[in-house]
């Protein structure tokens, strides 16, 4: 079997990638290959808005019942390749079946970090939050569930534990660092947060994780790693993702924190691209490499690659922007949004609206935006000036746009 394209992965790149090919080559033969049990789906709502009453799950689904035949595209599901020949052209998957390719496509996003704890791998009451069946398997278990305790504090961990609060569950969120989502929030944001958390009845653990667990009683019995014993009905375990990157080390793609691509989604090896969460890209604007989470950046890169993939010769320019919310607070941002970084915050109403600004040497590098809206253009730009201002010239930007 030969294609003239596949696609390994099933999310937004992978499927935005099809668009992008069938916008340019209408009868290239296309295969898309997937660990998941289901067509793309769009993985955001998740942690929020799947679990409003009445929600259809259909509406997660990238494209309408039929897309896929009406663009001739194949798929295999519940299949992962697992070698490849880029020489020959040549991939295989774990059943044993080969295909060959003209390109391929690395669309293989990230994996879960495993909870590094003693029991916490045979224990079915540790569960991880990724994907649909994770999501799937929650909802079936909630109305049995008084009590849930969330492991990470990255942006789903909690947006999932301002959901699970408002259900009705008790929920306590436990997290290494000393505030959430603490690699994108500065300090005095993140502080913030946790009082907002704490508002809404949230029990939150910083500096902290589990590492023994075991079961008893149909409880979950842990100890975390301070010393102190916890008791709960399931463990959810959000600390984040990293790249999946296995196949393309051991084909010998360049690759630091994803698999390196230039600003056309070109990997190292000849007919070989990478898109989306997996690829660490010439983020232009910034003048660096990056590697972007989240579904607009995957959606933008899978198309723009999946158009190169078929002939076109478009640079990858745009900036993705980044968001989560949490009761009443909704943020947005583009840029290095970078705890690292120096920030200001410039605030209308104190806690409820404002922008923070990441900074390098008095220059704009990132730009959150908190319950503001329709700015995410005027941020773009205004990174993209990339000049010294003071302070005060910042804040009277966010005056002269209210």
């Amino acid at each position: 079997m030969h294609y003239r394209y596949v696609i390994i992965g099933g999310g937004w790149a992978a499927a935005s990638a099809i668009e992008g090919i069938r916008s340019s080559d209408r009868e290239g033969g296309i295969l898309m290959v997937s660990r998941e049990n289901h067509l793309p789906y769009e993985r955001g709502p998740l942690s929020k808005d799947a679990w409003v009453s009445g929600f259809d799950l259909g509406r997660l689904a990238i494209h309408p019942d039929g897309y896929y035949d009406e663009e001739h595209v194949d798929f295999r599901l519940r299949c992962e390749i697992v070698e490849m020949d880029p020489d020959n052209r040549v991939l295989w998957d774990d059943r044993g079946d080969s295909v060959g390719y003209d390109e391929v496509l690395f669309a293989t996003g990230g994996k879960p970090k495993r909870l590094n704890a003693h029991g916490a791998a045979e224990s079915p009451n540790v569960r991880y939050f990724r994907d649909l069946e994770d999501f799937l398997d929650l909802q079936r278990r909630v109305e049995q569930l008084q009590h849930v305790t969330i492991v990470g504090g990255g942006v789903a961990g909690v947006e999932l534990a301002g959901t699970l609060t408002a259900l009705g569950r008790q929920v306590t969120l436990i997290f290494p660092e000393e505030w959430p989502i603490h690699r994108l929030l500065p300090r005095s944001l993140g502080t913030g947060l946790l009082d907002v958390m704490r508002d809404m009845g949230i029990e939150t653990v910083s500096g902290e994780t589990l590492v023994d667990i075991r079961e008893e009683s149909g409880f979950v019995r842990a100890r975390t790693y301070g010393g102190n014993d916890l008791t709960t009905q399931l463990v959810v375990v959000d600390q984040g993702t990293e790249p999946q990157v296995e196949l393309a080390e051991a084909t010998g793609l360049d690759g630091d924190d994803g698999i390196v691509v230039d600003d056309h989604g070109r990997a190292s090896k000849p007919h070989a691209w990478a898109a989306g969460d997996v690829a660490e890209f010439p983020y232009l604007a910034l003048n660096q490499l990056m590697r972007v989470e989240g579904a607009d950046h995957a959606r933008q890169h899978g198309r723009l690659v999946g158009e190169n993939m078929a002939g076109a010769d478009r640079v990858y320019d745009h900036m993705p922007f980044k968001g989560f919310h949490l009761g009443e607070l909704v943020f947005e941002g583009v840029g290095e949004l970078n705890s690292r970084l120096d920030s200001q915050e410039v605030w209308t109403e104190p806690g409820r609206e404002g922008v923070i600004y990441y900074l390098w040497e008095d220059v704009v590098r990132g730009v959150l935006l908190c319950n503001i809206h329709d700015r995410l253009d005027w941020a773009r730009s205004l990174i993209r000036e990339a000049r010294p201002m003071s302070s005060a010239d910042r804040a009277a930007l966010l005056q002269a746009r209210t």
